[in-house]
């Protein structure tokens, strides 16, 4: 069996290992790719409808039943089960089936979902497919205001049903099969436990219903390990506009705002050509199958001549992800990390000209992800640039994710807690979500009241390195986690055996680690393996070696925002080069930190959930690499303290 990325790869296609597919593998492709079309390979028979039963049973997926769709459907049985595939949408050949995501009337629709061509039509009858975050960057960039009340209010959904199915209307379910019920009484004691939702029974003993609103725009954030981070269309809008049309149905009545104003027919109008002019039509053939990931892609069906037989399936969640972390601390270890993250977008205070203002301002911009450090000189005035923003409310303390970082010269258990209480005591705080050993470099100590921050030498002007159990100082760690002052803990400029040393004795795993990566240092091998021992990685510079020119650490040669490769895919995609970079960063699975005292740049530098970079784009980034480091103490400590420190060979 073969595999082609619809989206991507049109006229290619890798093999798989048999006629199945692995759940980890198949879990990653959807999350990268959004669309797959799985076909036998040349010398071999077309796959079969209980080949089809078959590789979605295997895929573990979270069963996932058919209530609230609108078409009706018939079982179809398989050997793998007589709940897994059922028919498509089996209106009239003439009838077009608009864009949308499967079930996204409903407030938890399927995760994935299958096709499987049974019998090719004729002519036509393409399960045509869009990008879902394309859609919403058209919306969002042609019609603003429209956007804006989809985010605020949702949508609501009026389709009137009968009560037998009616195979002659694309909406033709009737309500006892689209709700799961038997009887009109059961049918209502359901209805009247969901929120919002009204419904009316009409004289001919149809039912119609108004649905509570419904998300019309979601953000996808992460599916299994991998990171998602794009704005989705996720709504069935557009397909109630143009279709939900039937002797019962008028599809300008079809769907409102969740605040019950009317939607714009001109901007529905203009949304659905946009639609039909950017979709991606595949011809079918026997045995074909495509496999959709139902929350990055809409889907529809073209008008055809000639019998067309084409099957269905879907699922939620995959139940368990194989080999999705390897642990290597201790067994029982609890592992306190979370990969997934609300919000990949960090701001950062390193080199900061006015770190209170923009503190300030770059909370009233978005940023809920904060990194800090003794080292940087500046957390009083980071501090009071927090507690201005919250005490305007623009913001909670515990929307903030605030990161701090203990200090070379701090590593002596003793000195743990007295650096976090001085961390905590200037950035005004009780607690800090995140609290990571700056680098596992361990200096003399330098009295508090004496030097602060200490920075890279002792109060003689030398760096001076002291032998030290860094285990000890992780423990010392973990009890700021007990006393309450860090809610996690983690690490910053670690190569992988450090963190295996740390992971020896860990009673509480790193949450995340924290390393420069950017086009020219990829750093794919230490990236990998924080991955898959359950910590986060989160990255600086990832723009480069521009904030070190100044620092006589990089040349203007090293700037990325001029590369060829980084020039030509900001104008493919309509963004900067920053983000082009910041974008990749995130596909990575890491949390870029940037930085700007500009306003205009830092909301620009938060443009990047609204694209993603294909696979040949990710590729062409990752061939930038030079494994070129700009921040390394086993360069700049020997030329500025005469110390030779390397820590990463």
């Amino acid at each position: 069996m073969r595999f082609t990325r619809l989206f991507e790869d049109i006229d290619s296609s890798e093999s798989l290992p048999s006629r199945s597919l692995d759940q980890g593998k198949f879990v990653e492709l959807l999350a990268k790719h959004k669309a797959l079309l799985l076909r036998a390979d040349e010398n071999e028979e077309p796959l079969s409808v209980n080949d089809f039963g078959d590789l979605v049973a295997s895929l573990r997926l979270k069963k996932y039943p058919y209530v609230g769709g609108a078409a009706p459907r018939r079982i179809i049985p398989v050997n793998a089960g007589n709940d897994i595939v059922y028919t498509a949408n089996e209106a009239p050949p003439e009838q077009k089936i608009p864009f949308h995501h499967e079930l996204a009337q409903v407030h938890n629709p399927p995760q994935y979902l299958f096709f499987y061509c049974d019998q090719p039509p004729e002519t036509g009858g393409e399960t045509a497919l869009i990008d879902s975050t394309l859609v919403y960057r058209y919306v969002a960039d042609n019609f603003p205001d429209f956007m804006e009340k989809l985010k605020k209010h949702g949508a609501r959904y009026v389709r009137t049903m009968p009560p037998e199915d009616d195979l002659a209307s694309p909406l033709g379910r009737s309500f006892y099969n689209c709700y799961q019920v038997k009887t009109n009484e059961e049918l209502e004691k359901k209805l009247n436990t969901v929120e919002g939702l009204e419904y009316e029974w009409q004289p001919d003993g149809a039912l119609k219903v108004t649905s509570e609103p419904i998300p019309a725009i979601r953000m996808i954030e992460q599916q299994g390990n991998h990171a998602i981070y794009q704005w989705t269309f996720h709504n069935s809008v557009i397909a109630a506009f143009v279709g939900w049309e039937d002797s019962r149905n008028d599809p300008k009545k079809a769907i409102r705002f969740g605040n019950d104003d009317p939607m714009d027919e001109a901007n529905l109008t203009a949304i659905a050509k946009f639609m039909d002019e950017n979709k991606l039509s595949y011809t079918w053939q026997k045995g074909d199958i495509f496999a959709l990931n139902n929350r990055l892609v809409m889907h529809s069906r073209n008008h055809f001549t000639g019998p067309r037989r084409v099957y269905a399936a879907m699922g939620g969640e995959a139940l368990s992800l194989e080999n999705s972390t390897v642990n290597i601390a201790s067994p029982g270890v609890p592992d306190v990390s979370n990969l997934k993250v609300s919000d990949p977008l960090t701001f950062g205070f390193w080199r900061l000209d006015n770190p209170e203002e923009t503190a300030y301002n770059a909370i009233k911009r978005g940023y809920r992800r904060l990194d800090s450090a003794c080292d940087y000189g500046n957390e009083q005035a980071t501090g009071r640039g927090i507690r201005r923003a919250i005490a305007e409310g623009i913001c909670k303390r515990e929307d903030l994710h605030i990161t701090t970082k203990l200090w070379n010269t701090y590593h002596d258990p003793k000195h743990v807690p007295l650096a976090m209480e001085r961390s905590l005591t200037d950035l005004g705080i009780d607690y800090v979500d995140e609290y990571l050993i700056h680098f596992p470099i361990s200096m003399e100590f330098v009295p508090f009241e004496k030097k602060y921050p200490p920075e890279w030498s002792n109060l003689d002007g030398k760096m001076v390195l002291v032998p030290n159990d860094i285990n000890a100082t992780w423990r010392a760690m973990e009890q700021l986690v007990r006393d309450g002052k860090a809610r996690q803990i983690g690490l910053s400029n670690f190569n992988c055996q450090h963190i295996r040393q740390i992971l020896s004795t860990a009673m509480i795993r790193p949450s995340s680690l924290q390393i420069e990566c950017h086009p020219h240092h990829i750093q794919q091998k230490l990236i990998r393996f924080a991955r898959e021992s359950g910590i986060r990685v989160t990255v600086f510079s990832p723009l480069g070696g521009t904030s070190y020119i100044s620092l006589n650490m990089s040349t203007k040669e090293d700037l990325l925002f001029t590369n060829p490769v980084i020039e030509i895919l900001a104008q493919k995609h309509n963004k900067t080069p920053a983000q082009i970079m910041l974008r990749w960063a995130v596909q990575r699975n890491t949390l870029p930190i940037s930085k700007s005292s500009s306003d205009g740049r830092m909301t620009e530098n938060r443009g990047l959930l609204d694209f993603y970079l294909h696979r040949q784009d990710m590729e062409a980034i990752s061939s930038l690499n030079k494994n070129r480091r700009y921040n390394d103490p086993g360069v700049f400590c020997e030329d500025a303290f005469g110390t030779y420190c390397p820590i990463y060979e």
